[in-house]
């Protein structure tokens, strides 16, 4: 089985600009998974979603349900390759927040590490401003300080339930490439 770290972060904290960075300062090879997009593939297989904005639309229930099917699926993958899921550590939903990554969820994936990428709650207002490609969950920087707060305690309880490290990057503005140094530093990679 290959080795399984996460990385969780808020949309606009700027996981994927830091992830794509350090795949390249890496001399690791890591499949990069993004959770979400599991989900997506299997919800509209299903009929359920035509959009990943949709999913958090989805009843409790079912969304539970997608979700285990996403860690099946991720483990599977998991088999032969070291993997990095890139993911959310809480989802809010209009029902209130939900774990990213449940207990089922994240005891299956055995994380080695899970790293929270963070940033200052105005930057990442500013950055979810500048991108019309999705429709962000944050309506003004006070509910992205208290998401923030939620997605932290839940990184931290994965932690506990899995005995993984937690390390806790800043992705200041405009240094994405520092945070990728130290991605890379963390991951050992």
């Amino acid at each position: 089985m290959g080795e399984v770290n996460i990385i969780v972060g808020l949309s606009g904290v700027g996981k994927g600009t830091v992830l794509e960075e350090a795949m390249l300062l890496s001399d690791k090879d890591y499949k990069l998974i993004n959770y979400g997009d599991k989900m997506v593939e299997i919800a509209k297989n299903e009929d359920l979603v035509n959009s990943r904005d949709e999913l958090k639309d989805l009843s409790p229930e079912e969304n539970k349900r997608v979700q285990k099917l996403a860690a099946e699926a991720i483990i599977e993958e998991s088999e032969e390759n070291d993997i990095l899921v890139e993911t959310h550590a809480a989802i809010q939903t209009p029902y209130g927040y939900i774990p990213g990554l449940p207990k089922w969820s994240i005891e299956e994936l055995d994380p080695e590490k899970i790293i929270m990428l963070t940033a200052e709650p105005e930057a990442i207002w500013s950055r979810t401003q500048e991108d019309d490609s999705r429709d962000r969950e944050h309506e003004e920087v006070g509910q992205i300080r208290e998401y923030q707060e939620v997605a932290r305690e839940m990184a931290v309880t994965g932690a506990v339930l899995t005995g993984a490290y937690l390390t806790i990057i800043e992705n200041e503005e405009n240094r994405a490439e520092a945070a990728a140094e130290e991605l890379v530093e963390v991951l050992g990679a």
